[in-house]
């Protein structure tokens, strides 16, 4: 199974998300900086998800789930959203009506429901 592409814009916190994935049994790939270095590593390897924080700067998240639904195989990853405030989660919904937004804590389940489909 392809690692876990997590994107959050601050580096020590991603650190500590990414331990926590971990924790719950994922491989995790972090990027925090660049979003068309984000776009280009999960082009290059495919991972099983990405999963972007909207805690912070989430406009630059969505940007990230924009560009890789520009590439067909882009879109054959799934994206999910997690975390942040209702103002940056309706930006996201109003660009990207689809988009799967849901708590980190529902975010292990989510995953898991994803590695299912992906074995079948």
């Amino acid at each position: 199974m392809a690692p876990v592409l997590l994107l959050h814009w601050n580096w020590s916190e991603v650190i500590e998300m990414a331990a926590e994935l971990q924790q719950w049994g994922w491989d995790v790939i972090t990027e925090s900086d660049d979003g068309v270095r984000a776009v280009a590593m999960a082009l290059e390897h495919p991972p099983s998800a990405v999963v972007i924080s909207l805690q912070t700067a989430p406009h630059h998240g969505r940007d990230v789930a924009l560009a890789l639904g520009d590439h067909p195989e882009g879109r054959r990853i799934p994206v999910l959203f997690t975390g942040g405030d209702e103002r940056g989660r309706r930006k996201v919904t109003k660009a990207m009506p689809d988009a799967v937004i849901i708590s980190w804590s529902d975010l292990p389940e989510s995953l898991g429901q994803l590695d299912s489909q992906l074995r079948e």
